[in-house]
């Protein structure tokens, strides 16, 4: 019975020198890990290509110095601020590294307002204005906006011209040079001057977009040049523009309207 109380007191001085121990350690632990050791020194950016590291930097700002303080998912959404990013991934690299992967967006058109061109993503996203160093993009052209950059087009207006961009076939794709919305139908200008009547979005611009490649392809290898191509009901009706040679003095070429025909 003399040994029970000393015995309570060993395991309280043991349970006590475990405390002790455990403090000690999680408080070692604390302190290193907020040690100069682990402060950032270094931002790796890769995906680069517009937009400048410096601004990358800039939107990754921070207070802390310490690596485990830095909040990547704050930092992605700052960087996704900029209108020409797409998405940026952001991570942590022991002891003092910050990762950074971006994805730039990409012009697919440009739209005139007022004096400027602004240049528009594939997702009506207002990227900035057109500095003539893209090639290859198409006109779009609708209800009057204004444009700043980062804005999103009102998809209902023109989301429906960027889909039928995005679907159009190879051959349409090299003709066209202009997508045109006025009271959410489109219509497309080709490089021959043929409007294309697309109409509303009802859900099968991937067969419009097959049947125009089609039409395209015959009229070329029959010669023919088409004034409008209506795409809006199942049967495409085509208009066709009659080229005659004119008399042998002027050695030009006269463009007359031919009759419709329906393929």
């Amino acid at each position: 019975m003399s040994s029970s109380p000393t015995r309570v007191k060993r395991e309280r001085r043991s349970v006590t020198f475990v405390l002790l121990l455990l403090f000690c350690l999680f408080t070692g632990v604390f302190f290193f890990l907020r040690s100069p050791y682990f402060h950032i020194r270094e931002f790796r950016v890769e995906g680069l290509g517009r937009v400048s590291r410096e601004e990358i930097l800039a939107r990754c700002g921070q207070d802390s110095p310490s690596i485990f303080a830095f909040d990547t998912e704050k930092a992605e959404d700052l960087i996704e601020l900029c209108p020409w990013i797409q998405m940026a991934e952001v991570w942590r690299e022991l002891p003092g590294t910050v990762a950074v992967r971006v994805t730039e967006r990409t012009p697919v058109a440009f739209m005139p307002v007022g004096d400027d061109l602004w240049l528009i993503d594939a997702e009506a996203r207002v990227l900035g204005k057109d500095d003539g160093t893209w090639t290859g993009l198409v006109a779009l052209t609708g209800p009057e906006v204004s444009a700043t950059p980062g804005q999103f087009l009102d998809a209902g207006t023109y989301g429906w011209g960027l889909k039928a961009l995005a679907t159009m076939g190879p051959v349409a794709r090299e003709k066209l040079t202009e997508i045109s919305i006025q009271a959410g139908e489109a219509s497309l200008i080709l490089d021959d001057g043929c409007r294309v009547l697309l109409g509303k979005d009802t859900g099968d611009i991937a067969r419009k977009a097959a049947a125009l490649d089609s039409v395209l392809r015959d009229l070329h290898d029959e010669g023919k040049i088409a004034e409008r191509i209506d795409l809006r009901f199942e049967k495409v009706a085509i208009k066709l523009r009659l080229i005659e040679p004119l008399d042998h003095v002027t050695g030009g070429t006269l463009t007359k309207d031919d009759d419709s025909e329906a393929r």
